[in-house]
């Protein structure tokens, strides 16, 4: 009787076992699905984003939306972790490999390397988009406290420019405004254009400073806002920016200013052949708006001939953007 028993749950017990490996087996396929589902076209869409249509504003949040695409990666290692397949390893491999490709060479920090440059040969910018509610004073005063050589401020509107010259004219006695953007700065400068670039009114300058180290090319430009759907003119700002940047002989050239569009945004391409953004001092992707949340970097200094020695994103001081410092070497 015992041996009948015992003979009978040996027989049995395969064929509880067999329906627990099959209901693995199905979750690790499903595992493995979904992320060759979700890895392999997040990979192709973010290695190809500029080929997206911008079919209802898509193209536009796809490109800046693209640094955000490491969120995934997370999820995909877990799936990975379920699966253990072959098929879970090519769905997360191939969106980290793209997304390092990408982004990763940008997020290493610049370091500091502003000590031992000369002071004659060392050029310091700030940049910052003055915001609806911002202070110009307290805005000015913060970039100015940085030790900043030229100061670029945007949104500048007709009640803003008193605080602004009794804060800034003293040190910076040289400036020059156009529209709602304006250049401040402690060495001469030669000559200075306002620029429309496609716009009925002027959003940008173009001025010439002469530092100790010879001549600076310098742009300033509040561009146009972008929305889906609607950012026909800021891609036309932008568009002849380039054009005017690559027609621009100096050696040295700085454009800085609020771009409303992200390093990885399209419309910014043609500009980023003819010039460069260093990287942070601190690494990261130095995030500039929303200044209470900050999920983009709309804000950009752009050079060509200058070496980067430090590069950050400072205080909002009340602005919706924060601002930002750089600092460049200028001799050979």
């Amino acid at each position: 009787m015992t041996a009948t028993a015992s003979q009978t749950r040996s027989r049995r017990a395969p064929e509880t076992a067999v329906p627990v490996r099959r209901g693995v087996g199905r979750v690790r396929r499903k595992a493995t699905t979904i992320a060759l589902l979700v890895g392999v076209p997040l990979a192709l869409l973010t290695a190809a984003h500029a080929l997206v249509p911008d079919v209802l504003g898509l193209g536009l949040v796809w490109d800046n939306a693209l640094p955000w695409t490491w969120v995934v990666l997370p999820v995909l290692a877990l799936l990975l972790l379920v699966a253990r397949t072959p098929g879970a390893v090519i769905g997360l491999l191939a969106p980290m490999l793209v997304w390092a490709f990408l982004f990763g060479p940008g997020v290493v920090p610049l370091g500091d390397a502003r000590q031992g440059v000369p002071a004659a040969a060392s050029l310091s910018v700030a940049s910052q988009n003055l915001g609806p509610a911002g202070d110009p004073a307290v805005i000015a005063g913060s970039l100015a406290a940085s030790g900043a050589d030229l100061i670029a401020l945007q949104e500048i509107e007709d009640q803003d420019r008193e605080p602004l010259a009794a804060t800034l004219d003293a040190d910076y006695p040289y400036s020059v405004l156009t529209g709602t953007v304006g250049l401040w700065s402690r060495y001469p400068i030669e000559d200075s254009v306002g620029l429309k670039l496609g716009l009925d009114w002027y959003r940008a300058i173009n001025a010439v400073v002469e530092t100790p180290s010879g001549a600076v090319s310098v742009y300033v430009i509040h561009a146009d806002s972008a929305r889906p759907g609607a950012h026909a003119e800021r891609d036309v700002m932008l568009e002849e920016l380039a054009e005017a940047v690559a027609a621009n002989t100096r050696d040295r050239v700085v454009v800085m200013g609020d771009f409303n569009a992200s390093a990885s945004d399209r419309a910014l391409a043609a500009l980023q052949s003819e010039v460069s953004e260093p990287n942070q001092s601190e690494g990261g992707f130095g995030l500039t708006w929303p200044a209470g949340a900050p999920l983009m970097r709309l804000d950009h200094v752009f050079v060509r001939g200058m070496v980067a020695t430090h590069n950050a994103v400072g205080d909002a001081q009340g602005s919706d953007h924060h601002g930002i410092v750089s600092s460049f070497r200028l001799d050979r």
